[in-house]
């Protein structure tokens, strides 16, 4: 018992200390001014769109743990279409039709 008695005093000293145990600074005032070379959009839209022969393909981030939660993305129009969670784009291949 006497081990806890002793473990809740020093908690409670330490508590009751008038000035922190460890201080920090503050960062340097440009330590977050990271802007990326172009938008996000403008990088995804230089990648060609995927072609698929069906007419609906399904898309996960193909990063398994670090990719997304898996989305079913309807190819039935002419223009590529993206996915919501990471832009890339999708397109029916020429020619093929759905039966």
């Amino acid at each position: 018992m006497s081990f806890f008695r002793n473990l809740t005093q020093k908690i409670s000293q330490s508590l009751k200390s008038p000035a922190p145990a460890v201080r920090f600074s503050a960062p340097p005032s440009n330590a977050f001014n990271v802007r990326p070379v172009e938008p996000a959009e403008e990088m995804i839209n230089k990648v060609r769109p995927v072609e698929i022969e069906g007419s609906s393909v399904g898309c996960d981030g193909g990063n398994g743990p670090l990719g997304h939660p898996m989305v079913y993305i309807n190819l039935d129009g002419k223009e590529p279409q993206p996915c919501g969670y990471c832009g890339l784009r999708f397109v029916q291949k020429h020619g093929h039709h759905h039966h």
